[in-house]
């Protein structure tokens, strides 16, 4: 599709594939700006199931506006596809990060507090992301983080008794996502809950403290045996130079039962917030820096 002007959108590139989406990079002929394009992959343009799917991304996304949250510019058709066009992000995935490099604590606790942001913005909306993971996080030259890749997301009701209830219906089957980043209660396909993105982002912030999954097994089906009945070896055993606080953050959020984490995105980042480097770590960092290069 090199070259080929879509709607007032001209593609000079392909930035990446993925299991819901073609993603393209493309220049705005409208305006001075430089825009991803998402399609379906070929092998899906003829699917029902996934075309909704793809539609209620666009409309999802419409229903944001947040720092930390990819913005939606236009849904449109070309040949008979239905595509997006969305802000070009230029950073790195969060995956492709942790492949590289250890994540100093306050670097660790910045991403995951934008991550939080943007989930509190989502669940404000009553919008549950259900695929939060490494590879839908990005981060740019800056330090900001944007999510992506909301395909799978759902809308949830708030009824009058204060329990979050299932707005429309499940698909039979398996649940849709990534096995080593889903709650339990995802894998059960129980009620919507936004309780199950902080799950995954528990396990976001144990793979950036300790360079592992805490579920990961030798089959998915034993991930998911992992999840629903094991607890995951001790943050501070794998990584005994972090803080207590953020091991006690991972356990809660973690926990088997959403009741037992926290119970928003907001209680979560206070929590973030209180997590501090331990004063050896400061210390050796402020030694390093006084003492005179060699």
């Amino acid at each position: 599709m090199l070259g080929l002007t879509v709607s007032h959108y001209r593609i000079t590139g392909k930035l990446g594939t993925g299991g819901m989406g073609v993603v393209y990079d493309a220049d705005d002929l409208k305006l001075p700006r430089k825009v991803a394009l998402k399609f379906l992959p070929d092998e899906l343009a003829e699917d029902q199931d996934a075309v909704r799917r793809f539609a209620r991304e666009a409309d999802t996304i419409a229903l944001l506006s947040h720092a930390n949250i990819c913005t939606i510019y236009d849904v449109d058709t070309h040949d008979g596809r239905q595509f997006i066009a969305m802000e070009r992000i230029e950073g790195v995935t969060l995956k492709a990060i942790l492949g590289r490099e250890d994540l100093e604590l306050a670097r660790l606790v910045d991403i995951a507090t934008q991550i939080t942001a943007a989930l509190g913005a989502a669940h404000a909306k009553g919008i549950v992301h259900r695929d939060i993971k490494p590879g839908n996080v990005m981060v740019t030259e800056d330090g900001r983080v944007k999510v992506l890749d909301f395909g799978l997301a759902r809308q949830f009701r708030i009824l009058g008794s204060g329990q979050e209830g299932l707005e429309g219906s499940t698909i039979p089957g398996r649940p849709l996502g990534t096995a080593n980043y889903m709650a339990p209660e995802r894998i059960l396909q129980m009620p919507l809950d936004p309780r199950s993105d902080l799950f995954s982002l528990g396990v976001i912030l144990y793979e950036m403290a300790t360079g592992r999954l805490p579920f990961a097994g030798s089959s998915p089906s034993v991930t998911v045996t992992n999840i629903l009945d094991r607890e995951p070896e001790a943050l501070t055993t794998l990584a005994p130079d972090r803080p207590a606080a953020l091991d006690h953050v991972v356990t809660r959020l973690l926990a088997k039962r959403a009741a037992d984490r926290y119970q928003s995105a907001e209680h979560l980042a206070e929590a973030l917030a209180r997590i501090q480097a331990p004063p050896s770590t400061l210390a050796t960092r402020l030694l390093r820096r006084l003492r005179p290069a060699r």
